[in-house]
């Protein structure tokens, strides 16, 4: 019995051999594979010292068995004893390549699949570089949007879906307590009547209506009232208005702005000049802004546009001649490889405050 299942194990050993060789390796060197030229398999082996060498063995006779002796016959591929390490490392190589070569061509399935299916992708193959959400860029300005010297504790979050409606409305010629009830109805839908009434406190409060100690005694947005949550979204959206407003008197010094961004500190000036240094004397909208980063400036109103950029950090100015006294200018300003919406001032030219020269 020990006999017959010797033999079996024998028979299964070549067979597995043969399988295995089957697929030639493209990478075998010819050093390898005169190290693994064997001789067929001869019974003088057991009377060899192979004390190094590991033998299976089985209790109970395999199924495969059965299939093994149909192809027991099958002429064995010649081999040659080597070093024992060396004949296992090649061994351990042609499996692997072996079974590599199956499983490519035979992929296995997943439980709940009944063929080979192919997947989509779910995540992108390639992430934009810079990425950053609508508005963030110019979202770090809430630390300069205070009420006097007290900060104005709102969120980001409702600072960037107050800037969006208040760059709109610098632009309106609407008057200053409507450009309040447009820039925050959208938080509050349904309530205009009481947004009507605190936007008329908070023009007054900055005379008598609303104290220092009644901005101090907010708490923060999330943990406020309703009414608390629309007086901080109003005194917000003014301090915002008038931060993108820049009335510039002519022949006067330079109004100047400074605006907090994800890239650092934006600063720009803008100058009503009635006699620019020109031939002939023109008058002239003159803005320069210092930039973090790469970036251009767009000075445009009507017909008349002036534009200016760099690819990195420093100074930028653009001029507009013969400007309209009173009307208003769009400046658009743009970080360079940032898909954002652009931070809009209004630079408005004014005659009051003319100078006798």
């Amino acid at each position: 019995m020990n006999n017959e299942t010797n033999r079996d194990a024998e028979a299964f050993e070549r067979h597995f051999l043969d399988w295995v060789l089957q697929a030639p390796i493209e990478n075998a060197s010819s050093e390898d594979e005169e190290s693994f030229n064997l001789p067929p398999y001869s019974e003088e082996w057991g009377n060899e010292d192979n004390s190094g060498v590991e033998y299976w063995e089985w209790d109970e006779p395999d199924p495969l068995d059965y299939q093994v002796r149909a192809h027991s016959n099958a002429p064995a591929q010649p081999l040659t004893i080597g070093d024992i390490p060396t004949v296992q490392d090649r061994f351990q190589t042609l499996l692997k390549e072996r079974l590599r070569a199956e499983i490519e061509s035979n992929p296995p399935l997943f439980p709940w699949e009944t063929e080979i299916k192919s997947y989509d992708h779910d995540y992108p193959d390639d992430v934009a570089p810079q990425w950053v959400p609508p508005l963030h860029i110019w979202t770090p300005q809430l630390q300069n949007i205070r009420w006097g010297r007290l900060p104005i504790p709102i969120a980001q979050g409702v600072f960037a879906q107050l800037l969006e409606p208040c760059q709109e409305l610098v632009m309106s010629s609407l008057r200053e307590g409507a450009k309040l009830v447009r820039a925050v109805d959208s938080l509050f839908p349904d309530q205009s009547q009481e947004l009507n009434e605190l936007a008329g406190i908070v023009l007054l409060g900055a005379t008598r209506g609303i104290t220092a100690s009644e901005v101090e005694d907010l708490p923060n947005y999330s943990e406020a009232t309703t009414d608390q949550q629309m007086l901080m979204s109003l005194l917000a959206a003014r301090e915002i208005i008038d931060s993108l407003t820049l009335d510039c008197p002519v022949n006067q010094p330079p109004v100047s702005r400074e605006w907090l961004t994800a890239l650092g500190s934006l600063t720009l000036q803008a100058q009503y000049l009635s006699n620019r240094n020109t031939e002939p004397p023109r008058p002239c909208l003159r803005v320069e802004c210092e930039f973090p980063g790469g970036g251009s400036l767009e000075l445009k109103g009507g017909d008349a546009e002036a534009t200016a950029h760099r690819p990195n950090s420093g100074h930028l100015s653009v001029e507009l001649f013969d400007p309209q006294p009173d009307k208003i200018y769009a400046l658009e300003v743009r970080f360079q490889n940032f898909e954002t919406r652009p931070l809009m001032f209004a630079i408005r030219p004014v005659l009051s405050g003319q100078d006798s020269n």
